[in-house]
């Protein structure tokens, strides 16, 4: 294939256990024609970190993908999971240095360990038909050459930026989910919760057009 004509590339940070969400998400990236970039399905020669490194220079993000199973080892640790966790600190720590997006996307599960960055946040499951449809247009982004870096500000002037309330934390991302004035959900950093003192961006748009036209 003409390089001119290969298919932009994103990294998928996850856990083989939660085999049907990745599925999920390669389906959607197949939708758009982009290259999902799954260490058990690609070649990867002794030592691992260089066949990574390299994945991660080739790649426009990196989608960490937060699945049942994920959050089940978290909570039983052991070897396994200190194994998991060195890995996601490598590919995050990687992307980070690199300047690419960093997304977390949850399987409709709560965050229960720390992310040491990202910038780009979804606690809603793929297999939900709005956030399959939602996360298309944002491979679409990608596909016609834009980013997603905070705050991201969507085409008609919406900001999803947001900062974690907490002085300690101050953890910066883009919340990509709909949600009314009380909806609690889990800062991806420090863990702790806070509330949305009011709707989201998008329903505080469609309110102030509907005053205006009153």
């Amino acid at each position: 294939m003409d390089i001119i004509n290969k298919p932009i590339q994103v990294f998928v940070s996850h856990t083989q256990k939660d085999e049907d969400f990745c599925n999920k998400f390669d389906i959607v990236c197949a939708r758009v024609g982009v290259k999902a970039f799954r260490s058990e399905l690609e070649n990867i020669f002794a030592p691992p970190y260089k066949t990574i490194k390299n994945a991660m220079n080739n790649s426009i993000a990196l989608f960490f993908l937060v699945g049942k199973q994920l959050a089940e080892n978290q909570k039983m640790g052991g070897i396994e999971w200190e194994y998991t966790q060195n890995w996601i600190a490598y590919e995050i720590g990687l992307a980070c240095q690199l300047g690419i997006d960093v997304w977390a996307i949850c399987d409709d599960v709560v965050l229960n360990f720390p992310m040491p960055y990202i910038n780009n946040y979804s606690t809603i499951s793929l297999h939900r038909e709005d956030a399959f449809y939602y996360m298309k247009t944002v491979l679409l982004e990608y596909v016609q050459g834009r980013t997603f870096p905070f705050p991201y500000v969507t085409s008609d002037g919406v900001s999803l930026g947001w900062i974690c309330g907490f002085p300690d934390c101050k953890m910066e991302f883009n919340y990509h989910v709909r949600y009314l004035k009380g909806t609690t959900i889990v800062c991806p950093h420090c863990l702790r919760e806070f509330i949305f003192p009011y709707d989201d961006p998008w329903r505080r748009k469609e309110q102030a057009k509907e005053q205006q036209n009153l």
